[in-house]
């Protein structure tokens, strides 16, 4: 029996706008049904880690639909509000809900809008005339059954996921041609397995031990839905420290009577994840040598079970919290990119880091040409629209390469063993992508587009120099690019000066 093809997808998903404006482009959309879930039930806004997230599928996208456009907004939305708001305007006005569901994906994906935010849905119900719309049982009983059957079916919950009306399913951002022909029900030459959103919220912990308090607590971490990692070598958690994020470390205290693993840890990795130690026998003495030693808290095994999930809960929360505030001490808000004062201190590092292995360190200071006069035009919000518009091509850039915001509108970027001969084709590339988005200075069919002229320093590491005199040559480097026009790329090198 033969269904209406339908997409589960989730409104804060890169990848399932990018299928929404594909199958507009295809004049598929309004055949498809478009099924509402949530991803991502415990993303928040502010946290740094589904912002990364974001930044790496973004990334993805770029590389996969370059022909759509798309901004990065910088923040992951809990969707469960909109879907609830997007399926009662349906209901009341089958008409307008397309329309509506077009408008808050551009907004968010386009216009990098927080359509999170009540003032912002208020205009888009008030643009599309439905503010009178009725929460209905129905509507939400919707929500309802189309997320159960979405987290119970063979997608291993991830979106997009496209149905056709033979019940065959693909998951993930296909090409247009794969698109039509799954549609169709034809034959696919080739499917894209790689590029679908599956967004884990379950906080990671690690455990350390193997007695009957460490598998307590193991059952409690599984029951509360923590990604959970054992091991009974110090070695091993000091490496998985090292390589992977964990929202809480925990460690039983006979395997450590001096707390020497937190000094370790507190070393080695982030300060903010919350290092607890455990034990059946705890004193209060102990407990003062743990937190003396930099612990963040004991927990009694036999004394705390019933509340031991909500201990932990906490301490992941201020983790969360401390990871906010750290983030906003060293990131741009407008563009998600390393403020100033951080990525000179990521340019220290590197310069050491180069030294120690003789590497070459190369730095770009990329300036947007007369973004002033832009702004005068057109106001400092389509200043910063033009700004993000560039971020977001720097931060499709090559992985291995570390952005910063230098200023309101230099950008430094941190290019590590890259061979000479390459700078200027990057400095180029970076140059014609920001062309191509078309950033008009005036409305003229003859209008000259914003532009960013590069400065380039590059240098084998040696300490008779430091990452100041990099600095210093890009930005000379800049100054002699801009004197010659608009959209021009210089490059000197330390060692020839």
């Amino acid at each position: 029996m033969s269904i209406q093809p339908f997409v589960y997808a989730d409104i804060n998903c890169p990848f399932c706008f990018v299928l929404h404006e594909r199958l507009k482009q295809l004049n598929l959309i309004e055949s498809v049904e478009w099924r509402l879930v949530e991803h991502a039930r415990s993303a928040n806004t502010q946290e740094l880690k589904y912002v990364e997230i974001l930044n790496t599928e973004f990334k993805a996208v770029l590389d996969k639909a370059p022909d759509i456009e798309i901004h990065n907004p910088k923040l992951v939305v809990n969707t469960a509000v909109i879907n609830e708001i997007i399926c009662a305007v349906a209901t009341s006005f089958p008409d307008k809900a397309f329309n509506f569901r077009d408008a808050l994906y551009r907004a968010l994906w386009v216009e990098g809008k927080d359509i999170s935010d009540p003032v912002v849905i208020d205009q888009l119900l008030i643009q599309y005339d439905v503010e009178e719309f009725v929460y209905s049982e129905s509507s939400q009983s919707q929500l309802q059954i189309w997320q159960a059957d979405w987290e119970r079916s063979d997608y291993e919950q991830k979106v997009p996921v496209m149905v056709n009306n033979h019940h065959s399913f693909v998951t993930g951002l296909q090409s247009a041609e794969t698109i039509l022909s799954f549609y169709e029900n034809k034959d696919i030459k080739k499917l894209d397995h790689s590029s679908a959103c599956n967004l884990k919220t379950h906080e990671k912990a690690m455990l350390l031990g193997d007695s009957l308090s460490a598998q307590v607590i193991s059952g409690y971490l599984s029951h509360g839905g923590y990604e959970l990692q054992k091991t009974t070598s110090v070695e091993q958690l000091l490496k998985d420290a090292c390589e992977q994020s964990f929202s809480v470390i925990l460690i039983e205290y006979e395997l450590d009577l001096e707390f020497k693993l937190c000094a370790e840890l507190k070393e080695q990795t982030s300060s903010t994840t919350p290092i607890i130690y455990f034990s059946d026998s705890v004193s209060d003495l102990i407990e003062a040598q743990g937190f003396s030693a930099g612990m963040t808290d004991m927990l009694h095994v036999g004394r705390q079970r019933d509340s031991l999930l909500g201990r932990l809960g906490t301490h992941v929360r201020n983790k969360h919290q401390l990871d906010i505030i750290s983030g906003y001490a060293t990131h741009d808000p407008l563009t998600g990119f390393y403020n100033r004062r951080e990525i000179e201190r990521v340019l220290a590092r590197s310069w050491q880091t180069a030294c120690r292995y003789k590497t070459e360190l190369t730095v770009f200071i990329i300036d947007v040409d007369n973004l002033k006069k832009y702004n005068l035009k057109y106001g400092y919000a389509a200043g910063d629209e033009a700004l993000m518009s560039i971020s977001n091509i720097l931060a499709s850039g090559r992985s291995e390469d570390i952005v910063g915001r230098f200023s309101g509108e230099e950008f430094v970027m941190i290019l590590h063993n890259t061979p000479e001969k390459e700078l200027l084709k990057i400095a180029k590339r970076i140059q014609d992508n920001v062309l191509s988005r078309q950033i008009c200075y005036s409305k003229t069919h003859d209008s000259e587009f914003v532009s960013v002229s590069v400065g380039i320093a590059t240098a084998s590491a040696d300490k008779q120099f430091s990452h100041t005199n990099l600095l210093s040559l890009a930005a000379k480097a800049l100054e002699k690019a801009e004197a010659q026009g608009k959209n021009q790329a210089l490059k000197l090198r330390l060692d020839r000066i």
